[in-house]
């Protein structure tokens, strides 16, 4: 009887930690930003409606203000959300193919209900008739968990994005 209560507890115990872990504030995070950079890459011949549909995803994942820092520029601006889905549309369009991914993400939880995230992002774009071209650029990400009250949208809503300039070129 004991060795049958031992059998049936070790996995019980094992599958609690694997539900902890992947329900853990930083695979959450992981989940969504890798999510993010899977609604920002484009195909070349990307439907109107599935655009939409990408842009309405990441404007779930926005608070309904973001802080845009560009250092090298100088250039720091709080924009509405909506401001900010423009701009990716924008930047979407220029190109016939997009691809962005994040390379050795770390994501740390400073203080409770907030988190950061620093990666190398690699964006391959090509425009038409010009080559693929590479960029590997430092990016820093500032978000802040979603208050109980607030429906709809992500468990983490991202507040701060700190970017290269030519990531925004």
């Amino acid at each position: 009887m004991k060795k049958n209560y031992i059998l049936i507890s070790i996995p019980a115990l094992i599958l609690l930690i694997l539900l902890g872990w992947y329900f853990s504030d930083k695979q959450v995070i992981k989940r969504q930003l890798n999510e993010l950079t899977w609604n920002l890459n484009k195909e070349k011949s990307e439907p109107t409606l599935e655009n939409g549909l990408k842009m309405r995803e990441i404007k779930q994942m926005l608070a309904p203000d973001v802080r845009a820092i560009v250092s090298e520029r100088n250039y720091r601006e709080t924009l509405a959300h909506d401001m900010l889905i423009r701009y990716l549309m924008y930047y979407r369009d220029k190109y016939e193919t997009l691809t962005v991914s994040f390379e050795d993400l770390l994501i740390e939880l400073p203080a409770k209900g907030e988190a950061t995230a620093s990666a190398t992002v690699l964006v391959q774009r090509k425009k038409q008739q010009n080559d693929l071209e590479e960029l590997r650029e430092p990016v820093e990400l500032l978000l802040r968990k979603k208050d109980k009250e607030q429906k709809g949208g992500r468990d983490w809503r991202l507040v701060e994005a700190k970017v290269s300039a030519a990531l925004v070129e």
